[in-house]
């Protein structure tokens, strides 16, 4: 029998990273992932490294500087690979792609691979994204567990994930490659640049990343207002598992 076309293809391209810490951020809540990577590859000038395309993926092309780009595209710099979706991604695709970025980082030899989420707060709600948020962190690699209190963040003891980054946990564990997922406390109707701030310093920590998010904090009102309608497109996305975040305890 002829083999089965793979659902979803990773392209590189330039010098390859070797293991590589591979960060991942697909839009959920608050934007967490998407505004605190976007950042970090803008920052410290990451270089395109690479695409994921598939037939799942959503008929999207994005345009920067009247150059059409892939939705979902891979940077790269030193150590560190950055996975970001510019586009919200439907169940199945969801899946699909969580399987293959999980195979593709065993494949690479990566360190570990970092989900970077939010998890909804109803008192960042009520405070209007004001104040220090809370990043939680779970982890199926005891080191990095056991340390996760050292770097800013508290172990997530008790909960559940659900969505991409519940997928990227279990098909890491499936193949046996380190994972980290950090969760945001973030506002869920709104993008929380002042949820991406902090789990950027703890990414920062983790990965020996040299990054100052003043200017994100300084600019939160002008991200949240970038970003919104990737909000409302995320959300929309989203509403057959309304009541379902991507984290919870």
């Amino acid at each position: 029998m002829p083999q089965t076309p793979p659902r979803v293809e990773i392209t590189e391209y330039g010098n390859r990273i070797s293991k590589p810490s591979v960060i991942v951020a697909v839009p959920d809540v608050g934007l967490i992932g998407t505004i605190a990577c976007s950042y970090i590859v803008e920052q410290l000038k990451f270089e395109p490294k690479g695409h994921i395309d598939s037939d799942l993926a959503p008929q999207v092309m994005l345009v920067r500087d009247s150059v059409p780009t892939y939705p979902i595209q891979i940077f790269g710099k030193d150590k560190m690979l950055i996975v970001i979706s510019g586009v919200p991604l439907r169940p199945k695709f969801s899946l699909e792609l969580a399987k293959e970025i999980a195979r593709w980082a065993k494949e690479r030899d990566a360190k570990v691979v970092v989900g970077v989420s939010g998890a909804p707060s109803r008192k960042r709600e009520e405070s209007h994204g004001d104040g220090v948020p809370t990043v939680t962190g779970v982890s199926n690699d005891q080191v990095m567990l056991k340390g996760l209190k050292a770097i800013g963040a508290l172990p997530l003891e008790q909960g559940g994930l659900t969505g991409f980054y519940a997928s990227l946990m279990k098909y890491c564990m499936v193949n046996d490659q380190a994972n980290v997922t950090l969760l945001g406390e973030s506002m869920l109707q709104f993008p929380d640049p002042g949820a991406a701030a902090a789990a950027i310093g703890v990414l920062s920590a983790m990965v020996g990343l040299k990054v100052d998010t003043k200017p994100l904090l300084k600019e939160s009102e002008e991200v949240r207002m970038k970003t919104r309608e990737l909000m409302s497109q995320t959300q929309a996305a989203q509403q057959p598992t309304v009541g379902n975040p991507s984290a919870y305890r």
